[in-house]
């Protein structure tokens, strides 16, 4: 009888590979379960040095390759990602990384492990082929993006500053597109001001309120007020700013009492044609403070944006060589750690898969996407001439 041949199952793309692994080490912020670890493993073969700035709880990795050209290119990215909400409620477990029917399920497959591992996959690519010639390559990864962000990406930029190793532009790798990879790139995002009222009435009976002061009545009043605010004309290219109200609580728990505190929340995303003096200046007379009023304004991202210019061409050339797709240059969307960067006077776009399942029960990615977004990663990195271009 022949002998029987043994079936060896298909080798995985590289970028799937990455993913996968990295999907697998469970990482909810400010953890990192070992994916920097992993990254280590992969990129130290391919000539890369990992430099460790972690603070606190929160881990931080500068990955460094010195190149044969000018220029230092960094991407950077988060290993760490937001809470599963009821795993019982997921297709597969999130942590599981289950490739079914060419999609990839798991915790951080958009958002963003899987564009890690694309970038990852690219460096490969690129490092494999003969008389490669690139610029210094850096790979700036946190695990304190979806949390507080504070001791995250903030820290290695002032690493950076303090040693002179602030690269030359930057592709950050959350997940920009919506309905196919390449479609959409941040160039910059809207500012966050969060602002907290307290009101101090006086508590009383609802039959007598001339013996009491509504708290409520005074905390929706100065709600109005703020929310009638005239921020004036937005910054061409950008949303204009917004104020939401997402919290007001109060009560005494019993319906005849006047409640004598009262507490409430607005969360504003202003366009880059303000700052935060002139937004504190606009609340604080549309709301003056008072004995009864009380306002707390906390500025927590700065707004940035990325001119016209040599990297956003760059990043939509490659995109338009990959995929044919002629690129929208947005500004919408929340906050990104892309602020920090920007903030250092770095060149700043962000790239990466779809984000129509980010942060849901049953994140995933199609395979096919990885592909796609490597591609792209791969000429951006072959393409990138260093500070002379931008």
């Amino acid at each position: 009888m022949p002998a029987q041949t043994q079936q060896t199952a298909p080798k995985q793309p590289r970028a799937l590979k990455h993913a996968v692994e990295l999907i697998r080490r469970p990482s909810v912020t400010p953890e990192d379960g070992g994916c920097q670890d992993y990254i280590e493993s992969v990129l130290s073969p391919l000539g890369f040095k990992r430099t460790r700035v972690d603070c606190g709880e929160v881990y931080n990795s500068i990955y460094t390759r010195l190149g044969e050209e000018n220029g230092i290119l960094a991407y950077a990215g988060h290993t760490d990602v937001v809470p599963t909400g009821p795993e019982a409620q997921w297709p597969h477990p999130p942590f599981a990384a289950t490739v079914e029917g060419n999609v990839l399920y798991g915790r951080g497959a958009q958002d963003m492990k899987a564009g890690i591992a694309c970038w990852m996959a690219a460096l490969e690519t690129c490092l494999a082929k003969a008389n490669s010639h690139l610029p210094d390559l850096q790979l700036l990864i946190t695990s304190d993006e979806e949390g507080a962000s504070v001791d995250g990406t903030i820290r290695l930029v002032e690493y950076m500053q303090e040693h002179g190793k602030l690269p030359d532009a930057a592709i950050v790798g959350e997940p920009s597109s919506a309905e196919h990879v390449g479609d959409t790139v941040r160039r910059g995002r809207r500012g966050v001001v969060h602002v907290y009222l307290n009101i101090h009435g006086k508590q009383g009976h609802s039959a007598y309120p001339q013996d009491a002061e509504n708290a409520i009545h005074h905390a929706v009043e100065a709600a109005h007020a703020i929310m009638h605010i005239d921020w004036g004309m937005p910054t061409p290219g950008f949303p204009p700013t917004s104020c939401q109200f997402t919290q007001m609580n109060s009560g005494e728990g019993a319906s005849n009492v006047i409640p004598g505190q009262a507490a409430a929340f607005a969360d504003i995303r202003y366009n880059p044609a303000l700052n935060f003096e002139q937004i504190c200046q606009r609340i604080k007379s549309a709301c003056p403070m008072s004995d009864i009023v009380n306002l707390d304004i906390r500025h927590e991202a700065a707004a940035f944006h990325t001119p016209d210019g040599p990297l956003l061409d760059l990043v939509c050339d490659s995109i338009r060589r990959i995929t044919g797709i002629e690129t929208r240059r947005d500004t919408g969307g929340g906050t990104s750690d892309g602020r920090f960067l920007a903030s250092a006077g770095i060149p700043v776009v962000e790239l990466g898969l779809t984000n129509d399942t980010i942060h849901q029960i049953g994140e995933r990615v199609a395979t096919a996407e990885l592909d796609e977004l490597t591609r792209i990663y791969t000429d951006i990195i072959t393409h990138f001439e260093g500070p002379t271009c931008l």
